[in-house]
C-alpha cells in the first residue's frame, strides 16, 4: 500500500513542479530571445541614418526586452527551486522527528537522565542538536551550551529525541528501563 503523504510533503512536491515549470519557461524564453538576435549574428552594427536603422533598432530593443524577460524567468525559477528544496528538507525533518516521537512507548521523565548523559533534542521544528546534560530538573533538562554557563539552554522532556549513556543510545524511554 502506498505511503500516505503529509501536507508538507505534498507542498514540497507542488513547489518542485512549479520550479520545473518555471525552469522550462526560462529555457523557452532564452531560446526565443537568442533567436531574435539572429539578425545581428554577423556582427553588423546599427547604422544611424541608414534606411534599415529604425527597424533594426526596434528588433534589437525587442530582443533586449525578450532577454530581460528570460533573465527574470531564470531568476524566478532559481528562487522556486530553492523554495522547493527548503520545503522538502523541512518536510523530511518533520517526518523524521514525528517518526521518532511516534515510536515511543512512554514519554521521557527526569528519572531517565543523569548528569553527563548525551542527549539529542529538537531545537526548532525541523532541526536538532546534541548536548551534554548539565542538570536534571523537574520539568526540563539544563544542557551544557559550552559557554561556561551563560548560554546553557533548557529543554523540556518532550523535545528529547535520544539519550546516550556509556556508548548506548536509546530513542524510546522504555528501553532504558531494562538497562
Amino acid at each position: 500500500m502506498p505511503e500516505e503523504k503529509t501536507p508538507e510533503q505534498m507542498k514540497a512536491e507542488r513547489l518542485q513542479q512549479r520550479a520545473d515549470r518555471l525552469s522550462a519557461e526560462a529555457q523557452r524564453r532564452s531560446e526565443h530571445a537568442f533567436g531574435m538576435y539572429g539578425r545581428f549574428a554577423g556582427g553588423q552594427p546599427l547604422l544611424p541614418g541608414h534606411h534599415s536603422y529604425r527597424s533594426a533598432r526596434r528588433a534589437k530593443d525587442r530582443a533586449d526586452a525578450a532577454s530581460d524577460r528570460a533573465i527574470d524567468s531564470y531568476k524566478a525559477a532559481q528562487k522556486a527551486e530553492q523554495e522547493a528544496k527548503w520545503a522538502k528538507a523541512k518536510a523530511d525533518a518533520r517526518s523524521e522527528i514525528a517518526d521518532a516521537i511516534a515510536t515511543r512507548s512512554r514519554p521521557w521523565e527526569p528519572s531517565d537522565f543523569q548528569v553527563g548523559d548525551i542527549v539529542t533534542v529538537r531545537v526548532f521544528e525541523t532541526s536538532s542538536s546534541t548536548y551534554r546534560v548539565k542538570r536534571v530538573n523537574k520539568k526540563t533538562l539544563t544542557l551544557d551550551g559550552g559557554g561556561g554557563g551563560w548560554d546553557d539552554p533548557k529543554r523540556e522532556y518532550d523535545r528529547v529525541l535520544s539519550r546516550t549513556r556509556d556508548g548506548h543510545t536509546i530513542t524510546n524511554p522504555a528501553d532504558g528501563d531494562a538497562a
